[in-house]
């Protein structure tokens, strides 16, 4: 192991983080949007890609921050290089980083349009609203032909 990686408080391994889809749409941001109302989630674009990035801690790190599997470990992690890992590294520098649901919302009104936005969102709401309320109907009328069948009999 290397003494990079015996000073380190396991940074690598307390997150994992991979490439998602560029938003294209209200529909797209508002999938990312859902993503950073979740506790250690956070988003961000790098040399253009986004990415999802989630905290949650290696299973195999013992309480001294080891690996315990580190002779059987996967191959990703035999891929980090420390020269380049968290710790030597120091901050990154994103495109963007997203942290909150607000920000998301700010950078989805600015890249598709104040107007695009607000239209594509309230389009969308209209249609769940009538798709909960046709919904609703249609329970109430089933529940309606289920009451009058067991008058007849």
């Amino acid at each position: 192991m290397s003494k990079v990686c015996q000073r380190c408080r396991a940074k690598c391994c307390r997150y994992f983080c991979f490439e998602i889809d560029e938003p294209e749409s209200f529909a797209d941001f508002e999938d990312i949007r859902w993503y950073l109302f979740h506790e250690g989630v956070t988003v961000h674009i790098d040399e253009g890609d986004w990415y999802i990035s989630i905290e949650n801690r290696c299973k195999v790190l013992d309480e001294d921050d080891l690996c315990l599997a580190y002779d059987d470990r996967p191959l990703i992690c035999r891929k980090y290089d420390p020269p380049d890992c968290d710790d030597s590294a120091g901050d990154y520098e994103y495109d963007e980083l997203f942290t909150s649901p607000e920000q998301l919302e700010a950078y989805a009104r600015k890249t598709l349009g104040e107007k695009p936005y607000k239209r594509a969102r309230d389009r969308a709401r209209a249609r769940l609203e009538k798709k909960a309320r046709e919904k609703s109907s249609a329970t109430k009328s089933k529940a309606g032909k289920e009451r009058k069948g067991r008058k007849k009999k």
